[in-house]
């Protein structure tokens, strides 16, 4: 690894641009515009005021800042550092602004979120949003970015308004919701669902359709024992699995079919944890000299061991028991993970009820890129990272402890299926894969203590945050590779071969993307909400249509061509029992290890091949994989 020189700038005020080529970060009125690559200057704005927050259009082209003294916002062009656009809230005041997903509206919010203003770049036109609801995540827009749903109060009752961004901003749906406070709502990854949870003293989760319709009400106790409700929410990349974290420390993961929650992922603390044994089904703490299936677990289960790592410095290595994963870069950082092999004991920190919004339960979780695996860190002991299994079986896999500080942030690598980045606070970066762990120092002449950061969406860099200046790190992937004993973990070749939307593997688990057993069905479900959905789901749909057509005229489908020179390569990747070449004109699955049963977004071209083809190839490609 490389760390850039550090480059001073406000508090959390520094973001990557969404194409990667740009990092703007703020210095009281100023804003400078930089190359990721080089980090040199390229662009420099001023700012008739102090810049409280800014945010990237979608398109890159333009950045927003919040000016929240003088109740101004402030648009400023990449292109054309001349043009400026200034929108005066007056008395109102501003809140907070944001992007709308065509990047050339934005929206702000007043003060004490008395309304929300749309205001439009390209035309001299301004639209208000009334009723809106005083909480943090009262709006979202939806993954295709034609829908904005919005959480409103009206007559002292929770409401849901969906609004057509493409028909100025009208109205469309407004719903009563069964929530008595809400505090929060979010777009599912495929646009087909919105889940809105209630405050932190109910727990009440309710899922919406696109129609605003309710499909399923959520509580995890019984009525009259309602207890602390939900701290956090998030949703799996395919939007199959919906995982709630809540105050009473626990993570509850459910299934998008039926609703139904299919498992419960306790975070003990004060008990000694054997890595042997790991947890059982239920979160119970596992005995050597006890029996560990109960009568409420999962029959004939066989505990496994976990990867327990702990941080020590190398100093502290000779009171430690078990191997160090380290490599030179580690070893000349001075600190490094070690893995455990003792039992170990998480222990919680004492919670001050005084206090509001205590530290304790579930208040930060996230789903590996390919979701395969779940992070989650529990308040009351913020020094721990639990990551757990999901494709293979819902378990505990890895732990990950902390001598350092709490943990302050941690991110998934966008361009990895599974490398999660985590800081504590400390001088140091660390990283974990199903392969290893690595602790890496920055240089002490930076004096640069990380409290958060953000991955580069090619994935080649990590940006360092500190309270007063940044950093990259830039991830030498030519070095590695000729490193053998690297411990960065990068994914098999991934295995490819056709398939349609809808494939029987005969799997317990859910394989297709929607999980609907009638294709004609599928097609109905479709045509109802094709209008606004991500671009593989819309791509898909057009597939379907040029598909019936061919047959419709008698011609081929799934017609193989030869791989040309260039794909070579790839073909080589090919199971060797197919015998297909690749296309790049076909749908592709990809899968990386025989465990991964939850796929991630299908990548959907045009064509459709045969199903008795895909079947058959989805039975090859499960039972043998390029590695």
């Amino acid at each position: 690894m490389n760390f850039s020189e550090p480059v001073r700038a406000a508090a959390g005020l520094v973001s990557f641009s969404p194409d990667s080529l740009y990092i703007a970060s703020v210095s009281q009125h100023k804003i400078s515009v930089r190359l990721s690559k080089t980090l040199q200057v390229c662009q420099l704005y001023n700012c008739v005021d102090v810049i409280y927050s800014f945010a990237w259009s979608p398109d890159s082209l333009f950045l927003l800042c919040v000016l929240k003294k003088r109740g101004l916002v402030q648009v400023l062009s990449i292109e054309n550092p001349d043009w400026i656009c200034k929108v005066d809230e007056g008395s109102a005041g501003v809140l907070s602004a944001e992007w709308a997903p065509d990047s050339r509206h934005f929206l702000t919010t007043t003060e004490f979120h008395l309304r929300i203003t749309v205001w439009s770049l390209s035309e001299v036109s301004v639209s208000y949003l009334k009723y809106v609801k005083a909480c943090t995540n009262n709006l979202a827009f939806s993954p295709g970015g034609r829908y904005l749903a919005l959480l409103e109060r009206r007559d002292y009752r929770d409401h849901l308004s969906l609004f057509d961004c493409q028909k100025d901003w009208s109205l469309m749906r407004n719903t009563q919701l069964y929530t008595q406070d809400a505090a929060g709502l979010l777009w599912s990854p495929d646009g087909r669902y919105i889940v809105v949870w209630d405050e932190c003293l109910r727990y009440r989760v309710t899922v919406h359709g696109m129609d605003g319709r309710c499909l399923h009400s959520y509580c995890a106790y019984e009525p009259g024992q309602d207890l602390l409700g939900v701290k956090s929410v998030c949703w799996s990349p395919t939007g199959q699995l919906l995982a709630i974290g809540s105050y009473d420390q626990k993570c509850r993961i459910l299934n998008h079919l039926t609703w139904a929650c299919l498992a419960t992922l306790t975070h003990p603390v004060d008990k000694s944890i054997n890595p042997y044994l790991g947890l059982s089904p239920t979160g119970r703490v596992l005995q050597a000299d006890s029996d560990n299936c109960q009568e409420d677990e999962t029959p004939n289960y066989r505990p496994h061991r976990i990867d327990a790592y702990e941080e020590r410095r190398l100093a502290d290595t000779d009171t430690v028991t078990g191997p160090i994963t380290t490599s030179p870069a580690v070893c000349q950082s001075g600190v490094a993970y070690c893995l455990v092999n003792k039992p170990i004991m998480i222990q919680s920190i004492r919670v001050d009820p005084k206090v509001p919004f205590p530290k304790i339960g579930v208040g930060l979780m996230s789903f590996s890129t390919d979701g395969r695996f779940l992070a989650t860190r529990n308040d009351n002991a913020p020094s721990v990272v639990w990551v757990w299994s999901i494709d293979h079986r819902l378990s505990l896999f890895s732990l990950l402890v902390h001598t350092s500080g709490p943990v302050s942030a941690f991110v998934w690598d966008p361009s990895s299926p599974a490398r999660l980045a985590l800081c504590t606070g400390s001088d140091c970066v660390f990283m974990w894969t199903p392969q290893g762990c690595l602790a890496v120092q920055t240089p002490t002449h930076f004096n640069f203590a990380v409290t958060s950061l953000a991955w580069l969406p090619s994935g080649d860099a990590l940006l360092l945050k500190s309270d007063s200046q940044f950093c990259l790190c830039y991830l030498d992937s030519e070095d590695e590779a000729n490193n053998p004993s690297r411990p960065l973990w990068k994914p098999p070749h991934q295995t490819t071969y056709r398939s349609e939307l809808l494939v029987n593997v005969d799997s317990p688990l859910p394989t297709g993307t929607f999980g609907l057993g009638d294709v004609s069905h599928c097609e109905s479900v479709l045509e109802d909400s094709i209008s606004d959905c991500p671009n593989w789901l819309r791509q898909h749909a057009a597939n379907q249509q040029d598909g019936r057509c061919v047959r419709q005229t008698g011609d081929s489908v799934g017609r193989r061509p030869r791989p040309k020179a260039h794909d070579g390569d790839r073909a080589k990747s090919i199971s060797q029992p197919c015998r297909r070449p690749p296309s790049r004109d076909r749908p592709v699955v990809s899968s990386t290890t025989s465990r991964q049963a939850w796929n991630a977004p299908l990548r959907i071209a045009s064509g459709l091949p045969k199903p008795q083809d895909a079947k058959l190839a989805m039975s090859v490609g499960r039972t043998k994989q390029t590695l």
